[in-house]
């Protein structure tokens, strides 16, 4: 190995842009990471856009169960009046439709706000509190 190789502590983080793999850098006291492609992002701005992306793809998760409990009610409804046992059917759609609930209800509730506030800040957006 050459003097000029380092271990880096590996990072398990995607860039929020492309979803390329990151590694992390330290310029002074600024924690930043750059991709392969060459987006390099704020710790700061990782986080806010880290939320985004969270929140995206929990809301995904959310119309996709509502699809599959309406696409089971659809299914059901066919396969009765065919005379046939919807049993399963009725059972999987009443299941998406639970867990739909319980993500609505996590998507729903407050989040500790990290980040956000500093990247609305230097997009010129100004964050206003919550009561």
């Amino acid at each position: 190995m050459s003097e000029e190789y380092r271990l880096d502590r590996p990072t398990a983080l995607t860039c929020p842009e492309c979803g390329g793999a990151l590694a992390r850098q330290k310029d002074g006291t600024l924690l930043q990471f750059r991709c392969h492609i060459g987006h390099v992002p704020s710790a700061e701005t990782m986080l806010a856009a880290q939320f985004d992306v969270l929140e995206a793809k929990l809301a995904a998760c959310l119309v996709a169960l509502k699809e599959r409990a309406e696409l089971c009610r659809e299914m059901s409804e066919a396969v009765r009046a065919q005379g046939r046992d919807s049993v399963s059917l009725d059972a999987a759609g009443a299941e998406a439709l639970e867990r739909a609930k319980l993500l609505k209800e996590l998507l729903e509730k407050e989040w500790t706000e990290t980040g956000r506030g500093y990247v609305r800040q230097r997009k010129g957006f100004v964050s206003v509190p919550q009561p």
